[in-house]
């Protein structure tokens, strides 16, 4: 599993789901010409390598943006990265949280036996995700595993300007959130074992 993406335009994030050095999904986007190629999907017509229909009523540039600007300067097999934005119409099917998600399109087994995800992320200080609010940015459908940042609804205090990983809801690992324009975190890789109940990872920006 491989995909990138900038939350709320300024947070870049690139992952990968390998089981036994193989490759179980390639989500990076090579293959699509704009982010308008997203809108080709539908559950009547499957194709490409994300479900999109969590989102805004806007048009799906308003939320998603491809260009090689957004990929991580290190991944030289991605041509290009996205960047996801919450903007003020950025609400779905009556919910009061923001969303634009990515969902991964495949029947493999992504959520099976021992999956090793890796994730890349970047943070610019222009438009910066809220240190005040919690950003689910990217997760299983049954949240087993996930990484977030900003402040965790629960915490101490109002404000975290961490990112941090995840698992069964308790904080694994995390790193400053304010690096340098243009820096990318560090990348973290994970070995975790597939959750209990179904799910599906996601990429949003809540």
């Amino acid at each position: 599993m491989l995909f990138t993406s900038q939350i709320s335009g300024t947070v870049l994030l690139a992952a990968s789901a390998v089981s036994a050095g193989t490759v179980l999904w390639d989500g990076r986007f090579n293959d699509y010409a704009s982010s308008a190629d997203l809108d080709k999907w539908s559950f009547s017509n499957p194709v490409g390598e994300y479900q999109y229909y969590i989102h805004g009523k806007g048009e799906v540039a308003e939320y998603v943006n491809l260009s090689a600007d957004f990929k991580n300067p290190a991944d030289g097999a991605s041509k290009q990265g996205v960047k996801i934005s919450l903007t003020d119409t950025a609400f779905w099917n009556g919910d009061a949280m923001r969303r634009t998600e990515l969902i991964p399109q495949t029947k493999a087994a992504i959520n099976k036996g021992k999956v090793y995800y890796h994730f890349s992320m970047k943070r610019a200080e222009t438009n910066a995700p809220s240190v005040n609010r919690e950003h689910q940015i990217a997760f299983f459908e049954s949240h087993f595993t996930e990484m977030k940042a900003g402040w965790i609804s629960g915490a101490q205090g109002d404000a975290d300007p961490a990112l941090r990983w995840f698992v069964d809801s308790k904080s694994q690992w995390d790193t400053p959130g304010r690096p340098a324009s243009g820096t990318t975190w560090p990348t973290r890789s994970t070995s975790t074992p597939a959750p209990s109940a179904s799910g599906t990872p996601r990429a949003p920006t809540p």
